[in-house]
């Protein structure tokens, strides 16, 4: 009731005042919501439906808390309760904005539908008429620290990018100035932040706990959450044209875009229609219902989008111009988008038109990916120079005469695909490098830096792919306590097994040391039992370092007293990660730089 008079207040001119205070109405009512339901889980209140399949007694206490997002209908609930929060603080900061009642009313129009999603489709607050005595348990796999961060940083992104949406919205119809980039700038930064920093600490977490021993998978949910990630790249750098307002329409489409794929997403992941080791909750009812909302989104929006195509009329960028280096980027991230979705969506199709199952593996995304990649790092090199280049012509031909030689040289000798692209990599990696440097010795501004550090960052993520995939080994073997084995220059040795346990679970512990040149490392890896449910889990021992990571697996027992483990040692973990971090931090530092805080 409150989000259909936030909307109708909002388009009214004698209420506007009223509307935007009752974005805080709106909040607090839903925070009392979930504050209750979390109370609840605190409580082991099994009476409630939702509390009984997601907790039990033996369940720790901070996971009791966070079992409140484990499952679809709690977790639709905290990103409903977000999308409300991000509401009232858009209204405390930018409320004079003249189109900030068209965002308040788009936002609003959104959070009415979602409640009615919730309310009929997912209510966490349905009871049993007899209270159970214990609950199923919280799935295991999200019995992690890392995982209980994981779904609200994501949920959070999805949230920001519905702000974005309907400042884009609120653009078509009181026109885009110069403060309503600003804002946009704002939001779509830090929602592209979130959303990167949600897939990161997922990536983290499929390294260590599914024990797959990699950190990406094509999975399909997770090639779902990359799809609006994509279209909010290209998006974030389409609004760098706003300064001349060139291809306005096209960043309005992306805009757009972004927020209906973040949709399309929920409604993949929670239709049942898609095998994953990430879909926890999967109900086609529900499935009909996010795709009923999709459809109300996507006819409104793009409808919105046709019926005001001539005002968002703009120019083309001029050739070889900076906007138009950022327009080849856009192309390339939509169609590795393109490739995704169809990757993703395509073994859907087949089964539901033709009754056959269709598995696309990673060779499909890699092989077609893998080429446009470093198109984009070709892009950011010619980026950085572009200046450069067009003051100098016959040092440009030069150049690029001399790189061309360079890689005809390369591609007549016995160099596989994957070492020409480290080569190529590792080259624009190092110019990059000295580019960095040189803007910091001769500017002296700091500020300068995270233009050159984003793409360096992104090259560098690249490169440390290219060498995990390259170079990483594994080997499975079979060990009792005090054998060891000798694997690609290192001594495993498994030094003890001792069962052990805990409050909600047993579990088998099982010790081990690498040796390597007298340096010794000691990993845990672990096989547990959880008494409620029974199911069993595996934990990766794991020994890290800037080069290279020890990965071990605890695997079966056998009848001789042996057990099966999977050692590998992996290379190139950690500059994922530490590149990937450097972009985060250099695309948040550039998001508050240009709002001016």
């Amino acid at each position: 009731m409150l989000c259909a008079f936030i909307f109708y207040a909002s388009l009214n001119k004698k209420f506007i005042y009223l509307g935007s205070k009752l974005t805080l109405a709106n909040f607090s009512v839903l925070f009392i919501a979930c504050a209750y339901l979390s109370f609840q889980f605190l409580q082991d209140n099994f009476a409630f439906i939702y509390v009984f399949e997601n907790s039990s007694n033996l369940l720790p206490t901070y996971y009791k808390f966070s079992a409140f997002w484990s499952a679809h209908e709690g977790s639709f609930l905290l990103m409903i309760l977000l999308l409300s929060g991000c509401m009232v603080l858009n209204n405390w900061f930018f409320w004079e904005e003249k189109w900030m009642p068209i965002s308040n009313a788009t936002a609003a129009f959104i959070l009415f539908f979602y409640l009615l999603f919730q309310i009929f489709t997912s209510n966490p607050f349905l009871t049993f008429d007899v209270e159970p005595n214990n609950g199923t348990d919280l799935n295991p796999l999200l019995q992690d620290p890392l995982l209980a961060i994981h779904p609200p940083v994501l949920f959070t992104g999805y949230v920001l990018y519905a702000i974005t949406f309907s400042l884009v919205i609120a653009g078509m119809f009181r026109g885009f100035g110069k403060e309503l980039f600003k804002k946009l700038k704002f939001w779509a930064g830090l929602s592209w932040f979130t959303l990167t920093l949600a897939i990161l600490l997922g990536s983290i977490w499929a390294y260590y706990e599914l024990g797959w021993g990699g950190y990406w998978f094509w999975d399909p949910v997770e090639n779902i959450v990359l799809l609006p990630w994509l279209a909010g790249t290209a998006f974030t750098h389409s609004l760098i044209y706003s300064k001349n307002k060139i291809l306005l329409s096209w960043m309005v489409f992306l805009g757009i875009s972004t927020f209906l794929l973040s949709i399309l997403g929920s409604f993949i992941v929670r239709s049942g229609i898609l095998n994953s080791v990430h879909s926890f909750a999967s109900d086609p009812s529900r499935g009909v219902f996010l795709l009923s909302l999709f459809a109300i989104f996507a006819f409104s929006s793009l409808g919105l989008f046709f019926s005001k195509s001539v005002l968002l009329k703009s120019n083309w960028p001029e050739l070889m111009s900076k906007q138009y280096l950022l327009l080849l980027n856009n192309i390339v991230l939509l169609v590795i988008l393109l490739i995704v979705f169809l990757g993703t969506l395509y073994p859907i199709v087949t089964e539901v038109f033709y009754e056959q199952k269709l598995s696309i593996g990673p060779d499909y995304f890699s092989s077609l990916i893998s080429p446009l990649v470093f198109v984009l790092i070709g892009l950011f090199l010619a980026e950085q120079f572009l200046s450069n280049l067009k003051a100098n012509k016959k040092n440009t031909l030069l150049l690029l005469g001399v790189f061309a030689l360079i890689f005809l040289v390369l591609f007549g000798t016995d160099l596989s695909p994957i070492n020409l692209s480290l080569i190529f990599v590792f080259l624009v990696l190092v110019i990059l490098l000295m580019r960095a440097l040189v803007e910091l010795t001769t500017t002296k501004d700091i500020k300068i830096m995270h233009k050159v550090l984003g793409h360096l960052s992104v090259v560098m993520l690249t490169l440390a792919v290219l060498v995990n995939h390259q170079y990483s080994e594994s080997i499975d073997v079979k060990l009792k306590p005090g054998d060891q084995v000798e694997f690609s220059g290192s001594t495993l040795k498994l030094n003890s097994i001792n069962i052990e346990g805990k409050e909600n679970f047993d579990t088998v512990v099982a010790r081990f040391s690498v040796n390597e040149t007298s340096n010794e490392k000691s990993l845990i890896s672990e096989k547990r039992v959880y008494k409620v449910g029974g199911v069993i889990t595996s934990e990766t021992g794991i020994s890290t370092s800037i080069i290279k990571d020890y990965h071990i697996v605890l695997g079966d027992r056998y009848q001789d007293g042996s057990w099966s483990i999977r050692f590998s040692i992996n290379y190139g973990i950690m500059m994922i990660w530490i590149s990937s971090i450097i972009l985060l931090l250099s695309m948040l530092y550039g998001t508050i730089r240009r709002h001016g805080y």
